[in-house]
């Protein structure tokens, strides 16, 4: 705050020393006539407006009593220097009025014999700019490093899916045309070696299209446009249930489950998720005569997690990064079985959602799989 606003003395005009009073007025440029020690002989309309003074009030006050007190020096380093050299001296100031607000200038002096001439211009607007730019800036580096990342994850993800495929289809081709060759008349074989190999063929063929279907709903689900929502789980699991109503009446199953948050993501998509999910449970405890499985929630530093555990055969925790990779089987098929996409596709439609997904288990003693999801008052 400025301590006297009391009038100063008055000072001789520009009009007095043979300046046009009009032109000097009306300038669109703040104005200013100093003498060497750097007080204010005469101010232009606009210099009093930006600094919140009659051009009258601004006579006879010192150029300093117009910034921070540690600018004092500042100022008189460029008095110093405009009346030591010849042309103009620039600089930046933050300047002060009355009501205690300051703004930051950027002034050019220079002097005229005795008098310092300077111009002085708002840099508020464009130093706002200028930082408005960089916030924007550093927004989208952040957003490209934040892409270039998901892109290459995503090439990762297609490369180690692409490998999967490849491997997990060449066994059935090999057994196909193992068997196909006898049939196609090249060997002798009786009429049982034929119905064999035909139905060692079909065999094949029934697995091949069976992976194909379970290829296309994970494509189609890693596809699909995702509406985001409040989405309570609470409504999300009777739905689920009611789905697999025949598998769990057919057998002695207890579930239960946790009163669940409410998240942000789609309602279709975690329906799907909860499905592969509690059907994993189910043929992990296929083997048991009374099978538990059991929905909750743990806090999180933000948010919660949801869990499905179960008390089935379990895993082995070494090999836990296989699980969720498509076709990544920790036990024999014939134990398991299905396609082995579900747990991929957990983890592809839960990671599109912005959450993450991870699993703890021993063998023989259950398994627990975790999901966390964006808080419904979140961004995903």
């Amino acid at each position: 705050m400025l301590d006297d606003l009391s009038p100063a003395p008055h000072a001789p005009s520009p009009a007095s020393q043979g300046r046009d009073p009009l032109l000097f007025e009306q300038v669109p440029v703040a104005f200013l006539l100093l003498d060497p020690a750097g007080t204010i002989r005469d101010a232009n309309r606009r210099a009093g407006a930006d600094l919140g003074l009659p051009c009258a009030r601004l006579r006879g006050r010192p150029l300093a009593a117009f910034t921070p007190p540690e600018q004092a020096s500042t100022v008189r380093v460029l008095l110093r220097q405009v009346f030591s050299q010849a042309g103009p001296a620039r600089a930046e100031l933050p300047l002060l009025r009355p009501d205690g607000t300051t703004f930051h200038a950027g002034v050019e002096a220079e002097a005229d014999g005795d008098v310092c001439r300077l111009v002085f211009t708002d840099l508020s607007a464009a130093r706002a700019a200028h930082e408005e730019l960089l916030r924007v800036q550093h927004t989208l580096e952040r957003q490209v490093e934040r892409h270039a990342a998901e892109v290459q994850e995503v090439t990762q993800e297609l490369e180690g899916f692409v490998t999967a495929v490849m491997q997990e289809l060449d066994g059935p081709l090999r057994h196909i045309r193992a068997f196909a060759k006898p049939l196609h008349g090249q060997a002798e074989m009786t009429a049982e070696e034929r119905a064999q190999a035909a139905g060692r063929v079909l065999d094949a063929t029934d697995w091949l299209e069976m992976r194909l279907r379970a290829l296309s709903l994970f494509s189609n689900a890693s596809r699909q446009r995702l509406k985001f929502v409040a989405v309570d789980l609470n409504r999300v699991l009777p739905v689920v249930v009611k789905k697999l109503a025949p598998d769990l009446a057919a057998r002695s199953v207890q579930l239960t489950h946790d009163v669940l948050p409410i998240v942000r993501g789609d309602m279709g998509a975690l329906q799907m998720v909860f499905t592969q999910l509690l059907t994993n449970a189910l043929k992990a405890t296929r083997t048991r005569d009374a099978a538990r499985i059991h929905v909750g929630i743990r806090p999180l530093e933000r948010g919660v997690a949801v869990f499905v555990e179960d008390n089935g055969i379990g895993f082995n925790m070494r090999y836990r990064d296989r699980l969720f990779t498509p076709f990544g089987r920790l036990h024999r098929e014939e134990d398991f079985g299905g396609p082995g996409l579900g747990l991929a596709l957990v983890r592809r439609l839960v990671s599109r959602q912005g959450g993450q997904v991870w699993a703890e288990g021993r063998p023989g003693q259950g398994a627990t799989f975790w999901l966390a999801l964006p808080h419904h008052a979140e961004e995903p």
